[in-house]
């Protein structure tokens, strides 16, 4: 063997040179044809695992890659025909070798395959083909199998797939024992990790045998029982939220190694099902204590978290989910907690039991705390604003670790963003609240003012009022409707400028002065709007309005009624005839209310016959990001077009229905209907 075909694989060349080749059905590699020679060195200068089968027995010859594949079979396997190196999975694999040499390529993905290595039979995945070799006349002389061990990928996914039906768990509103109950159901499906599974809480039932020592947070106790099997137990953190948290044990798989791997799985598992267990708990306390409905807001807002950057965030919650991935990607830590002081008492965010949290009161005091005991490492961070500590970060490591002065400079540099993100926090949630009491009262006095409308005998009248969506909006819309002195229908809507408690404010004068000049004149609409404009002035209403002012009156001597108005600056009125056609009875439109004392308004006149349908409308209701309001009124005009037939209240509902939740600004409506006249019932003579 002066040269041999091992191509550049140094590292498996003395594994080759130690073969007796001349016992093996290749012979002295000084003899072996051509084809052989060059597929092997093909295969050893690859890193795929590549493992070539050679001649009727099969005999194998591999590259390093492969040998690292089967583990404590190499170096033995080589040249060994494949059936005696895998005895275990030859039923399976056999046949695969068959179809190979029958000429028939074969590949197949994540195939399970029992063997037996590194001293116990192990589940393996491998996703691998069988190529047939030919030789130089075209018979086919040995196999190729090129393959890649997917078995942790297949691990892991079954496993992630188990974690998620665990979380999802947290969502069911449960009592615990029942949540337990449900998680073993969950946990049952998993029996090729976990043959068998218990959780052991108070008060519930069990059927495997408890620890047999204490636990410890996070440790992973393995023994064997008395059939040979192996027993895992591990705490469910915080499960229960008391002193005596449950316990996990499971029948550990026969065909898994026991690695660092498989602890973290059973860690995770357990830290799922006590996530799943901590929110069925807290559902049950908070059941006690508060009406349901109260607690599935909070309990909403707790779970609705967002992972955003720190300045982006609306709750602690939110800090706290930021700073998880920050530490853990930046410092590599394994645990964090946040301390939050309110009302000078320390709330803590996160897990309790976590080292750090401990640490959490004395970082309060200004100066940063670290503590190692050669296993473990927890340091805090105070949360300072400019004048005072508003809190702690907390952070954890599992083993020893030496904070450098990057990692110091890092952490102060985390622990002012995160105390200006908390500030922030706070700032908002009061704004809310004074938005929302701002909103609450101006809407009050604005509802305060808005009074039902007369219903003289030959009119319908109907009026509503629809608040903004968004909360920090209050208009100064109004609509009212009154009879004078004589009985004449005066119709009034309008708008005062602004979005808050003062336009609210303004709105009630202006409604009121309005009020008392039309019932006390009796003047034209023009008339009664400049005298409006005359008496703000007077009064020192410092505010400006748009607003239309109209009276619906009889013809004498016919079933017909007019409508008389004065339009200040206001979108025009609407008129739905009996047929269903719609006008939009357009004028050149006055100065708003308030701006000219002096000006010269003008009255408008318009037919309406019994039937008609007149509605006046605040430009709440047309107004649409990226439409101008020609569009608006063209789009209202089609839309009542299809209400015809409705009665004021239910023209008045309808159109407020289709704004209703996205409108932004206050929207106030008024129609008004002239009755028909009753059809006479002609008697037939008897």
């Amino acid at each position: 063997m002066k040269r041999l075909p091992f191509g550049p694989a140094a590292e498996l060349r003395a594994a080759y040179e130690a073969v007796d080749w001349a016992s093996t059905p290749l012979g002295e590699p000084s003899g072996w044809p051509p084809v052989l020679r060059r597929a092997l060195e093909l295969a050893l200068e690859t890193r795929f695992a590549v493992l070539l089968c050679w001649g009727p027995e099969l005999t194998m010859v591999y590259n390093q890659a492969y040998g690292e594949v089967i583990g404590s079979k190499h170096p033995a396997a080589l040249g060994r025909p494949v059936s005696e190196v895998f005895p275990e999975a030859w039923d399976e694999l056999g046949p695969l070798f068959a179809s190979a040499l029958a000429g028939d390529a074969v590949w197949f993905a994540d195939l399970p395959v029992m063997l037996e290595r590194d001293g116990f039979l192990a589940e393996t995945f491998f996703t691998f083909s069988y190529s047939p070799v030919r030789d130089q006349d075209g018979s086919i002389a040995g196999v190729m199998d090129i393959a890649v061990e997917t078995t942790r990928q297949v691990q892991d996914h079954r496993r992630l797939e188990l974690l998620t039906r665990l979380g999802d768990l947290a969502t069911e509103l449960q009592p615990p024992l029942e949540l337990a109950k449900r998680a073993l159901d969950v946990l049952s499906t998993a029996s090729a990790d976990l043959p068998a599974v218990d959780l052991q809480l108070p008060g519930g039932e069990s059927f495997l045998p408890p620890p047999p020592a204490e636990l410890k947070p996070r440790q992973v106790l393995v023994r064997e029982d008395g059939a040979g099997s192996r027993l895992a137990w591990v705490r469910i953190p915080a499960a229960l939220g008391g002193d005596s948290p449950g316990v996990m044990v499971a029948r550990l798989s026969d065909v898994v190694a026991v690695d660092a791997t498989y602890l973290d799985f059973l860690r995770l598992v357990a830290a799922t099902v006590g996530d799943a267990l901590s929110a069925a708990a807290s559902f049950e306390a908070e059941r006690r204590r508060a009406d349901l409905q109260e607690w599935q807001a909070q309990r909403l807002a707790g779970l609705v978290a967002v992972a955003q950057a720190l300045p982006d965030a609306e709750e602690e919650s939110d800090v706290l989910h930021v700073l998880a991935r920050g530490a853990v990607g930046l410092l590599g830590s394994d645990g964090i907690v946040l301390g939050v002081v309110e009302d000078r008492v320390l709330r803590v965010l996160g897990d309790e039991a976590d080292p750090a949290a401990a640490l959490l009161p004395r970082a309060l005091r200004g100066a940063p705390v670290r503590e190692g005991d050669g296993t473990a490492t927890s340091a805090a961070w105070p949360l300072r604003l400019t004048d005072r500590v508003i809190g702690a970060l907390g952070l954890s490591w599992r083993g020893e670790r030496e904070l450098t002065s990057e990692d110091t400079d890092l952490l102060n540099a985390l622990a002012a963003s995160t105390a200006q993100a908390l500030d922030r926090v706070r700032a908002l949630r009061a704004e809310r609240q004074a938005a929302a009491a701002v909103r609450s009262l101006a809407e009050t006095l604005q509802r305060s003012l808005l009074t039902s409308a007369p219903q003289p005998e030959h009119l319908d009248i109907a009026v509503r009022y629809l608040p903004a969506a968004e909360h920090a909006q209050v208009g100064g819309d109004w609509h009212d409707a009154f009879l004078t002195a004589s009985g004449t229908a005066c119709l009034v809507i309008g708008d005062v400028t602004g979005h808050d408690q003062d336009a609210a404010a303004a709105m009630g004068q202006v409604r009121n002065l309005l009020r008392g000049i039309g019932y006390s004149l009796e003047v034209s609409p023009a008339a009664a709007l400049a005298a409006l404009d005359r008496a703000m002035r007077d009064l020192g209403v410092g505010a400006l309005a748009t607003g239309v002012l109209a009276t619906v009156e009889p013809l004498e001597g016919s079933s017909a009624w007019r409508l008389r108005w004065s339009n200040a600056g206001h979108p025009p009125p609407l008129v739905v005839s009996p047929d269903g056609s719609v006008e939009l009875l357009r004028t050149s439109p006055d100065l708003l209310l308030g701006l000219e004392a002096g000006f010269v308004r003008a009255d408008h006149v318009h037919g309406l016959p019994p039937g008609a349908t007149v509605l006046l409308y605040t430009d709440g209701l047309i107004e649409r990001r990226g439409a101008s309001l020609d569009e608006g009124l063209a789009w209202l005009a089609g839309t009542v077009a299809g209400f015809a037939g409705l009665s004021p209240a239910e023209l008045c509902d309808e159109v407020l229905q289709l704004v209703a939740g996205h409108a932004e600004d206050d929207v106030a409506v008024l129609a008004v209907r002239v009755r028909p006249e009753p059809t006479p019932v002609v008697l037939a003579a008897s």
